[in-house]
Formats: C-alpha cells, structure tokens, sequence
C-alpha cells in the first residue's frame, strides 16, 4: 500500500498559502462552499467544544437541491480554534497539521482496507499560521458514542479494537519515514517531548510528592518514587525498538480516542499524534492495558494478544509468534504511565485516576521497568 501521493478524489489543500480559519467566527458558509466546492447558504453552528483541538459542529444548507442530496448535512470541522491558546502554545499546530495530513493521505486508503473511520470531506493545511483541519462526518449526530475512560469496555470490545489497530498496522507494516516524502522531517510527533516535559522535576513533585489529593490512584510509591531512573526507563523503551515490527502507529490509542457504533463496533479517532514507523506493540499494549477492568486484563489479556497476531497476519501482515514479540509487548506497557503524568488542567482528574490504576497494575504484573533495566540497550543518562 503506496502513500506517497494521496488517493484518487481525495479533496483538500495541504501547506497552502492561503490562511485557513484560525477563529470560529471565520468559519462561515461562504468558506465551506469554497472547500467542498458547492454553494454552502447557511452554515450553523450547533455546537463548539474545545480542547486541545476544537471541534465545530456545524449543519449545513445548501443552495442546490441535488448538492443536498448528496452532501454531509451535519460535519465536524476538528482543528485549532482558540487562538489565545494556540498563541500560548504555538507547537500545536504540528499535531493540527499532522491529523490534516493523515486524513488526506493515509485514512482513504484504510477504510477501503476495512477499517472503521468517519467520512472525511477536506484536509487542510497553511503556511500562514501554520493551521491544520479536517471536516468529518458528525458522528454525535448520526447516533454514536464516545469511549469514556472512567468507563472500561467489555473483552468482546476490546477485541474489535484489537482487531481495527491490526488492520492499521498490517497495511502499513515494514513503512518507514521514506514511504511519507511529504511529512515534515523537522515535526516529530511531539509525543516524547511532551512526556518529558512532564517529567521535568516541579511537574514530578507536583504530581506526585504534593499531597494525596494530587496524586493519581493506583501508583505503587516505588514506582514514583526515583525520577531520574523512570526519565532512563522511557528514554530506553524509545531507543530499543525492533525494526521488525515497525509500521504507521496511533500513538495514542485509548478508549478517550474511540467512537461506537450501533452494532457495538469501535474506531478510533483523534490521529493528532500517530508515527509514520514505529513499533505496532506500542499501540496494542497501551489499548488492551488501558480498556480493561485490571482483572478482566488479567484473565484475557493473553487471548487478545494472540487475536491481534491473528489479524495481524490475516489483514496482510507478517505471521509472528507470540513468544517472539510478548517481551516487546511487556516492554511498551512503560507508556501507560504517561496517564500518571498527566496534568489535571488537561485532563479531569477521574480520568487520570481510572488510567493510571489500569496502566500500573500491568506494569507491575508485567515487570516493565526490570525488563527495561535489563537490555542491552539501556539508556544510562536521564
């Protein structure tokens, strides 16, 4: 599966000179007719909810009966719209940029693979402010929910989820930063550099050696107790991936990144942060270890694992054995403690709780920070 230039009919306009809406107020009908190339009358706006990234609801009317007919009615327009925040934090745009650049080139070409992803309608990009937005099927509207965290999933559930990331890795398995000749080599994810800067020694003391209430739950006190060593830990579990088992990656995979259809089915979202060639069981350790109540982890992880190498293979991918990749496996499940990290301004404090529980206990039961201090390529500068 070839991604160098993006698929037949693929509508969008990608570093465009032209400054894309960094407001909401400049997202208007006469801008929507110029993107989806119809006459737009009306564009309302149903509902803004704000984050990270915004996401605009928007219903639509069109001029034309037959534009009617055959045009999303009710879209989402997910980008950067706070311009107070993205001025205060001006390397967001990279993630805007980085989800424009996943849904013009590489999201096409997954769903005619079989995996589960909203309609998309327009990708864009600027040279001006840097902005980066999608429009995409409102799937609030159509009757789907949303992956909570507080909320843990059912074994069948985790297993579709299982079985959507194997499709995503099987079709862009052995990939590397070569099969991606337009992404920014200068913009990385951000992903490593935003969990250190957690780690930096005042967000360590404030999260965890401040007092009970902003403490996460679940966090063994040795755990948390030498910085320096779990800085080596991630560094290590960043510098020792296996080439063999590189490909596009989510990055981050969990519940809070889901939708739900009607037939219980699950698809993520959120593609803000995935990695043109990085290691697949990255993926599947953070979303099995973090989807679960810990003793439903505990008595299915084992069969979830051999399911995703199942797919894995039957989606076009390599046959691996488990006993080849469980230590892999073991190893990625360090990232679940990126939630224990997490600050309570960018996520609430129940969801930070529930995760970190979840993502300890496996790394406890899986012993990933000794299998992290035993490898040969363990990094000895924090």
């Amino acid at each position: 599966m070839a991604f160098a230039q993006p698929p037949a009919g693929a509508r969008g306009s990608l570093n465009s000179p032209d400054a894309l809406p960094t407001s909401v107020e400049e997202v208007t009908a006469e801008w929507f007719s110029d993107v989806l190339g119809v006459p737009v009358s009306e564009a309302k706006l149903v509902l803004p909810i704000h984050g990270t990234a915004s996401k605009l609801l928007f219903e639509l009317t069109y001029a034309n009966s037959e534009d009617a007919a055959s045009k999303p009615k009710n879209v989402c327009v997910k980008g950067g719209f706070m311009p107070e925040l993205m001025k205060l934090h001006p390397g967001l745009t990279v993630v805007y940029r980085r989800e424009a650049d996943f849904w013009h080139y590489i999201a096409p070409r997954l769903v005619d693979a079989g995996m589960v992803l909203p309609a998309s309608f327009y990708s864009g990009s600027d040279t001006v402010a840097g902005q980066g937005l999608v429009i995409l099927d409102d799937l609030k509207n159509k009757g789907f929910t949303f992956g909570e965290p507080t909320e843990s999933w059912p074994v069948e559930r985790v297993r579709l989820g299982v079985e959507q990331l194997a499709i995503l890795h099987a079709k862009t398995w052995g990939k590397t930063h070569e099969d991606f000749p337009w992404l920014n080599a200068g913009e990385g994810s951000g992903l490593h550099a935003v969990i250190l800067t957690l780690m930096s020694e005042g967000e360590w003391e404030a999260r965890f050696h401040s007092g009970p209430a902003s403490r996460p739950k679940g966090i063994p006190d040795w755990l948390v107790a030498d910085r320096e060593r779990m800085i080596r830990a991630f560094k290590t579990m960043w510098a020792t991936h296996n080439p063999k088992y590189l490909c596009v990656a989510h990055g981050d995979a969990h519940i809070g990144n889901t939708f739900i259809g009607p037939d219980d089915k699950p698809g993520f979202l959120d593609w803000q942060t995935w990695m043109p060639s990085y290691s697949a069981l990255h993926d599947v350790a953070y979303f099995i270890s973090g989807s679960l109540e810990i003793e439903d982890r505990r008595k299915n992880e084992h069969e979830l694992f051999e399911h995703w190498l199942r797919s894995l293979e039957k989606a076009g991918g390599p046959k691996l054995e488990k006993e080849e990749v469980w230590d892999d496996y073991r190893k990625h499940m360090m990232h679940g403690f990126a939630w224990c990290l997490t600050n309570p301004m960018m996520q609430p404090k129940d969801r930070i709780d529930a995760m970190s529980e979840r993502h300890c206990a496996a790394i406890v039961d899986h012993g990933s920070l000794d299998l992290l201090e035993s490898l040969p390529g363990y990094v000895t500068e924090a």
